[in-house]
């Protein structure tokens, strides 16, 4: 890489879709990454289409047209970041993504990339470089709202995130469907998310046994049945925190946590901030 220009975030946020909402973004001068926190809905980009739910996570090319389509039932809540890889260091950088015409930025001589480097893709939390970049997406919007553009920071983020964007690996079929007992498992689970939820319940809700239960959430999860509670639960809190004026207690009690307190170390944990500093976000993906 040329020492004159090096990668840089310029842009990380969470939105919260509404029911049956379109975005299309026809110009967007990044590299891309979406992870679904919760809900459901599709993205289309590079001439393809994405169904995505909670667990995938979207990589898209420098210089794509991208379109997000919400379910109208569960409409997704997502996390993006986006990174100019190459950027002149000569030039102060500015953390903001062009994606509409008429943007000055579109023209940006320091900024570019190479939108043949890779094809638009799908991976999973599985992958170990997807789950990683979406960790350093959850950082990068932590650290842009708090305010002052620290560049060496977000250009020494941009490093990391391309490291790991050279082993990401997309998912093997995607589309394919889920077995019928396992979606009827992680229906339950989603609708009695407040509630106390045992490996036998959830067996139970499915007609199957619990070792089929468990068996079936490793084999197409790649976690167990209560790895995959646990995380359902926190993604939900994580939705609810920006997308409501609730309390901490309040969301903990809704997803499952009678004890706030246990609930803000598991959310801490799994997001790297108190959920007390989850704010409200309303920037477009």
């Amino acid at each position: 890489m040329d020492s004159a220009e090096d990668p840089v975030v310029v842009g990380a946020n969470w939105y919260r879709f509404t029911s049956g909402e379109r975005i299309v973004n026809p110009h967007v001068m990044s590299m891309s990454f979406i992870w679904i926190i919760s809900g459901a809905g599709e993205i289309r980009a590079d001439g393809q289409r994405f169904a995505v739910d909670a667990q995938h996570v979207v990589r898209l090319p420098w210089r794509h047209h991208v379109e997000y389509r919400a379910q109208r039932r569960g409409p997704f809540h997502v996390g993006t970041l986006h990174i100019v890889p190459r950027y002149d260091r000569s030039e102060p950088v500015v953390p903001r993504v062009a994606h509409l015409p008429g943007d000055p930025l579109l023209l940006d001589p320091a900024r570019s990339g190479d939108p043949s480097a890779f094809r638009a893709g799908l991976s999973t939390m599985q992958n170990g470089a997807a789950r990683r970049i979406t960790e350093f997406g959850t950082i990068a919007i932590e650290r842009l709202g708090e305010g002052a553009f620290d560049e060496e920071y977000f250009r020494a983020l941009g490093r990391l995130i391309m490291l790991d964007n050279a082993s990401w690996a997309d998912a093997h079929s995607p589309q394919a469907p889920l077995p019928g007992t396992l979606e009827l498992m992680m229906t339950f689970i989603r609708h009695h998310i407040a509630d106390p939820l045992t490996v036998a319940r959830v067996a139970e809700a499915a007609r199957c046994s619990e070792t089929t239960a468990q068996r079936l959430f490793t084999r197409h999860t790649g976690e167990s049945l209560q790895s995959w509670i646990r995380h359902t639960r926190l993604r939900e809190a994580a939705s609810l925190l920006r997308s409501t004026g609730l309390r901490v207690s309040e969301v903990a009690q809704l997803v499952g946590y009678p004890d706030p307190l246990y609930f803000s170390r598991a959310f801490r944990t799994a997001y790297g901030v108190p959920p007390s500093r989850f704010a409200q976000a309303t920037l477009r993906p």
